[in-house]
């Protein structure tokens, strides 16, 4: 589980990033990244009803925690960022999400250098 800190949960702070942040998308998933004021690194999860019923979307969504917590050490301070699961993400297996998530991530320049 992430720590609370790192952690969006408000409807506010979701719709502040989707209206200012920078999206970049991949096949099966967005990344929307906004900049941050505090001294860490917040991250939120969408998964949409489109992508099938409860047990699926929870699925998705333990399993990018999951990878967003591994890596949690190697991200920039003062980012904020929202990861957005589209329906094809139903097809993939836990790797090529992982290699999804770590390419977006890469591509939007989160990683520290």
């Amino acid at each position: 589980m992430l720590p609370k800190e790192n952690r969006l949960k408000k409807r506010k702070e979701f719709a502040y990033i989707y209206k200012n942040g920078k999206k970049l998308n991949s096949k099966n998933l967005s990344v929307v990244i906004t900049p941050s004021k505090l001294n860490l690194t917040r991250v939120g999860f969408s998964v949409s009803n489109k992508v099938g019923k409860a047990v699926q979307r929870n699925k998705i969504k333990r399993q990018l925690r999951s990878i967003v917590r591994k890596q949690l050490n190697n991200l920039r301070i003062h980012q904020n960022f929202v990861l957005i699961a589209h329906p094809t993400i139903m097809e993939c297996d836990f790797s090529k999400i992982e290699a999804e998530v770590n390419y977006l991530l890469k591509k939007g320049n989160l990683y520290n250098d």
